[in-house]
């Protein structure tokens, strides 16, 4: 990165890969209403850190890097919610509850257990990150067209669950590509 250019990154906790696999199986199933989410892409993301310089991201490569936490168990709650933070800045935006509206995400939500909390706190408060309503969830994918929300809310979620592998930084090259910042490795109880 240039001097004086800034980007987007985010932190974000990897999904066992046996979960991962569970909603791949799961993509193919609602394929021709959501484009997925890549399997190597699919995170639940901790915090978001906009316009950071250079020194921003030398700050998140520390503290992830020194992070002492435990593998948190992700399983899904069986909650999913739909919605988009890119077609927020858009006025003519309006969320539907009904409706699944075309390149609004798909998210599953995550249970939020102690130890996925205590992280994503650490994280938040040692980076000076603002985050309202924290709710943990991962991306299936976005809509492919506007679509009734009773059909993404009747989906057979898979009950798989594991430890979190790692602890990433990552640095977004679009709203569904990334690019591997740092890595901290979690241990598995």
């Amino acid at each position: 990165m240039a001097s004086g250019q800034t980007t987007n990154a985010f932190i974000c906790l990897r999904v066992p890969g046996t979960l991962v696999d569970a909603l791949v199986d799961l993509q193919r199933d609602c394929q021709d209403r959501v484009d997925p989410q890549h399997p190597e892409h699919i995170h639940i993301t901790l915090g978001f850190v906009h316009g950071a310089d250079e020194r921003k991201l030398a700050d998140v490569r520390t503290l992830v890097g020194q992070g002492e936490w435990p593998a948190p168990v992700v399983r899904l709650t069986g909650e999913v919610r739909h919605g988009s933070w890119s077609l927020q800045k858009d006025p003519a935006y309006r969320y539907d509850e009904d409706v699944v509206q075309k390149t609004e995400q798909v998210r599953l939500g995550v249970e939020h257990s102690p130890e996925l909390a205590r992280i994503q706190e650490e994280i938040t408060q040692g980076l000076d990150i603002v985050e309202d309503g924290f709710w943990p969830h991962v991306t299936l994918g976005l809509a492919r067209e506007d679509f009734p929300a009773a059909e993404a809310k009747a989906l057979k979620l898979p009950s798989t669950s594991g430890p979190a592998p790692s602890v990433d930084v990552q640095k977004e090259v679009s709203p569904v590509a990334f690019t591997l910042l740092a890595r901290r490795e979690l241990p598995s109880a």
